[in-house]
């Protein structure tokens, strides 16, 4: 693979798995934190618009002319670092017995699925932003 075809899997990636992550926050909070307040309901939320946010970027990078490249280190390092934090999530959702934790399993997968999405995602722009 050419150095700048690396980074089209991992935005691609990105894309998949944080669209249904970013409406359920956007859509239905409540299945992502029951019982919150409806000042929590609103963060959730703004968490759901900055997912998607972040999924325009990557579908921007898919399709961008070649000189667009120049920043596609920088924006998979930067994309490739959030992925840290929900796989520490569900590393801690898998480990330990979280308060407030949806017992069911969840619509999106579970902890299991989300730490294995993350980890996934998180070596496809490791790879991207050194390549």
């Amino acid at each position: 693979m050419a150095p700048s075809s690396w980074s089209k899997p991992a935005y691609l990636w990105h894309a998949i798995i944080e669209t249904p992550a970013a409406l359920s926050f956007i859509l239905s909070p409540k299945k992502q934190l029951p019982d919150c307040s409806p000042a929590a309901e609103l963060i959730l939320r703004q968490y759901g618009g900055l997912l998607l946010s972040s999924v325009l970027l990557s579908v921007v990078m898919l399709v961008s002319p070649r000189g667009a490249r120049r920043y596609n280190g920088l924006f998979a390092a930067a994309l490739g670092s959030y992925h840290l934090w929900p796989a520490y999530r569900a590393y801690m959702r898998l480990t330990s017995d979280v308060e407030g934790d949806i017992a069911a399993p969840s619509i999106l997968g579970g902890p299991a699925v989300h730490i294995t999405a993350h980890l996934v995602a998180l070596a496809l722009f490791s790879v991207a932003a050194i390549c």
